[in-house]
């Protein structure tokens, strides 16, 4: 289920730099018309142009944010680099929009992707980075079998590497008398 207060700093991030474009767009676009306005002050029909303007900019974050989660997931960027993957991104729209559809499909869709990736890390010993991963992908479900599998198999994980470090630190101490 999706966790709302959960919600990384990058993430945040990633909204305010959306909301700082927005801005600038929709200060555009009202330079613009007012240039417009000046220019053809005898147009008795301006305000219906300004009133669509300022619906795309209402929307145009979340379009913003689709564009960024749609090329992330293109270029292979599911769910790291932090702050700069599509999971981010399409969380961000569920942020502003709720029931985005877009956004709540994409989720779905690229969840088994994103888990296989990070099985991958887990087998390479990224436990941090693994860890960082499911918690993403637990934003948007947190009940998810297949991340609840992921969780035990990163416990399992980081339980033989503390093992094995344990047992490196017991060999330099017999070691070192």
């Amino acid at each position: 289920m999706l966790k709302l207060h959960l919600a990384a700093p990058p993430r945040r991030a990633a909204i305010l730099v959306a909301a700082a474009v927005v801005a600038v767009a929709a200060a555009a676009v009202f330079a613009s018309m007012h240039l417009h306005r000046t220019g053809a002050a005898g147009t008795s029909d301006t305000d219906a142009p300004t009133t669509a303007a300022s619906d795309d900019a209402g929307s145009s974050g979340v379009d913003i944010l689709l564009g960024l989660a749609r090329e992330a997931t293109r270029d292979g960027r599911l769910v790291s680099p932090q702050g700069n993957n599509a999971y981010e991104y399409y969380l961000s729209v569920i942020q502003l929009e709720p029931t985005n559809a877009t956004a709540q499909d994409a989720l779905r869709e690229t969840l088994p992707f994103a888990a296989q990736e990070i099985e991958q890390l887990i087998n390479r010993r990224q436990l941090d980075e693994a860890r960082r991963e499911i918690a993403l992908l637990r934003d948007y479900d947190a009940t998810n079998y297949t991340l609840i599998i992921l969780g035990a198999k990163l416990d399992a994980q980081q339980q033989v590497v503390t093992a094995e470090d344990e047992a490196k630190a017991d060999a330099m101490r017999r070691r070192n008398g």
